[in-house]
Parts: C-alpha cells; sequence; structure tokens
C-alpha cells in the first residue's frame, strides 16, 4: 500500500485524510467539507474513528467483515455528527469516507458520499463504488451523461455524507480478488481532474512503484489544476491475502 494527500493549488488547507495498515488488510480515505477548519476535524475524526474500530481485533466471518465495516461507518458517522452538533465552530461539518478490508482473497468495501474505490486489471478499470450525488443521480436517470456530469455545476452536493444526520446508511460490497489486483481509493480532487484512462495509463506504467505512481496521479491533478485537495491510496495484491490477528484493545 501506499498513499499521497495534497492541498492542491486553489485551496488553503487539507481538508482530506488517510490511513491504512499492510499486515491487517485494512484503508480508510476520507473528504472533509463545512465550517471554519470543520473539513480538517471531520476527515480526521472519521478515520481515526475507522481506525479504532478495525484495529480492535480480527474477524472470523465474512458476515463479520462486512458487518464490522459497516459498524465502523455508523460509529464515525455518530461521531462526526456529536461533534458538529455540539461545537458552533463545527456545526455543519461533515465528510465523505471509503473503507476497505481484505479477507480470504475478497475485497469488503464500505462507503459514503463521493469518494471512490477503483480496481485495475490489466487494461481494465472498473469504479466499484457508485457516488452519493445529485450528479450521479440524474446520471443513473438518462438526464445527463457521465462526461456532462463531469462538467456541470454541483459536482459537490452529496445525496449522503457523514456527519449530516444522526444515522447514515453504507454501501457495503464484497469483491473477488485476484493476485495482481491494483485498487485505488481517492477523493473528488483527483477524479474529477483527471479521466479514467488517466488513471488506468499510470497504473498499467507504474505498477511496480507504488509510491511513484501515488506520487504521479496527485502531480498530473495539480498539472490540471488542482481545483481541489487531492488524495490518494494505492493497494497491489502480491499474493494471495491473510490477515494478521488485530492486538486485543485495552
Amino acid at each position: 500500500m501506499a498513499s499521497k494527500t495534497d492541498v492542491g493549488r486553489m485551496r488553503q488547507r487539507n481538508e482530506d485524510a488517510c490511513r491504512f495498515n499492510v499486515s491487517q488488510g485494512w484503508a480508510v480515505l476520507a473528504d472533509g467539507m463545512g465550517g471554519y477548519q470543520g473539513g480538517d476535524v471531520a476527515s480526521t475524526m472519521a478515520v481515526e474513528s475507522v481506525e479504532r474500530s478495525l484495529s480492535q481485533g480480527a474477524s472470523e466471518s465474512v458476515a463479520d467483515v462486512l458487518s464490522g465495516l459497516r459498524a465502523a461507518t455508523v460509529q464515525a458517522n455518530e461521531r462526526v455528527f456529536t461533534v458538529a452538533h455540539s461545537d458552533r465552530e463545527l456545526f455543519g461539518m461533515g465528510s465523505t469516507l471509503v473503507t476497505v478490508r481484505f479477507f480470504e482473497n475478497m475485497l469488503a468495501v464500505s462507503h459514503v458520499g463521493d469518494s471512490r474505490l477503483y480496481r485495475y486489471r490489466p487494461d481494465h478499470l472498473v469504479q466499484l463504488t457508485r457516488d452519493h450525488s445529485l450528479l450521479q443521480e440524474q446520471v443513473d436517470g438518462g438526464m445527463m451523461s457521465a462526461d456532462a456530469a463531469r462538467h456541470a455545476p454541483g459536482r459537490s452536493l452529496l445525496t449522503r455524507a457523514l456527519g449530516v444526520e444522526p444515522s447514515v446508511v453504507p454501501d457495503v460490497a464484497l469483491h473477488e480478488m485476484q493476485v495482481g489486483d491494483i485498487y485505488l481509493m481517492c477523493s473528488d480532487g483527483l477524479t474529477d481532474m483527471l479521466y479514467d484512462d488517466d488513471i488506468a495509463l499510470v497504473c498499467e506504467t507504474l505498477s511496480a512503484n507504488l509510491k511513484l505512481a501515488a506520487d504521479h496521479l496527485v502531480q498530473l491533478a495539480n498539472d490540471r489544476g488542482g481545483r481541489d485537495n487531492i488524495t490518494v491510496v494505492l493497494i497491489k495484491v502480491r499474493k494471495p491475502f491473510v490477515a494478521e490477528a488485530a492486538m486485543p484493545a485495552d
């Protein structure tokens, strides 16, 4: 795994956050929003909350993994919502969240908002998450093409996010993993600047060096304008995966 986060060319501070644990096989990324410094607080709080949840113990079944990811997302939402409504300066803050966990050659994912998860296999890049946004709903309803949505106003209008309501329903899914797969988690600061073909080319040409690939994706997004914070997490499957048992919580 490798990650890179950057403030971009037009923002004053970075409201994205990400963390990963190779041995335990999980990664999490959040894109915060709202209020004076609220985005920073919301994304960091969400990531830290998920990290605590996923580090508390090993899961024993697919059902445990999926329910664990769902519970981690719900807990993060409760944490962000509670703080947002108890601190006037942070009122209105929220965050996207995408979390992945590897388990017995499968990948489980939970997400809320428009931060994305992609999978790259030779010559084929697939978006595994569906944006929770008004534009995505218009695309799904046939009112707008996906290409037109890239340039339409209102790209940041979300239909689901952490911290907005007392409860949230994340989308949770399970995908079969193959050795050689490359997974990309990213904030919309990347996907608003780059086309899927751009991302696929980087995954293909720089797959041997994930850190270089992450740096290059961020640089490309900045070269195209860098309108928002840019964060990427890249994961390459080198062999069949079995997670280490996490240490018991104190």
